[in-house]
């Protein structure tokens, strides 16, 4: 009789958590948004101190958030760059920078259109305002179900259109970092 082995199973590896520092309730709004189309372990530590932000700030929330010590962290920090300040305080900190100029909005509007120049936070929402109509009535920190599933189906041109801008002019954006990590 021959002896039967087992064959050894592949070893597993468990998904990081991707713990996200932002600043506001727009950034939240879309992270809510991409955690449950990914069906992914974000977890959102939304408006951390404001242009307090620090080191010490983002290990304290992450102990808040009661992570096991298996589970591996990618902390990334969400943020828009029209505050030097604060811009400034994120460089210092021990995290992936998923930052916006002028703001997040811009992410948006890359997925309906390439966008080269520089712009203001309100023309920003004016150019997205005007580039489709599942955007004509956008407000800050909402998503309808149609502005969702636009970002959905135009996910992979705003990321190739991310990357061809350079970090940090005006406009630029990091979150497409973001969305590489949970692909």
């Amino acid at each position: 009789m021959m002896k039967r082995t087992r064959e050894k199973a592949p070893s597993r590896c468990m998904k990081p958590v991707f713990l996200v520092f932002c600043e506001g309730e727009t950034e939240e709004v879309y992270l809510d948004f991409i955690r449950k189309s990914f069906r992914s372990p974000i977890r959102i530590v939304s408006k951390v101190e404001g242009d307090s932000i620090s080191q010490r700030l983002i290990n304290i929330r992450r102990n808040e958030v009661k992570l096991s010590q298996k589970e591996r962290v990618r902390a990334f920090l969400m943020y828009d760059m029209d505050v030097q300040e604060v811009v400034d305080k994120l460089q210092e900190c021990k995290a992936e920078t998923l930052l916006s100029n002028p703001c997040v909005e811009i992410w948006y509007l890359l997925h309906c259109q390439d966008q080269t120049a520089p712009l203001t936070s309100q023309q920003t929402i004016k150019e997205l305002k005007k580039a489709g109509g599942v955007w004509a009535n956008y407000t800050k920190a909402e998503l309808s179900v149609t502005q969702k599933r636009f970002l959905k189906e135009n996910i992979d041109q705003a990321v190739e259109r991310a990357k061809s801008l350079s970090m940090p002019k005006n406009p630029s954006t990091g979150i497409y970092k973001l969305i590489e990590a949970l692909k």
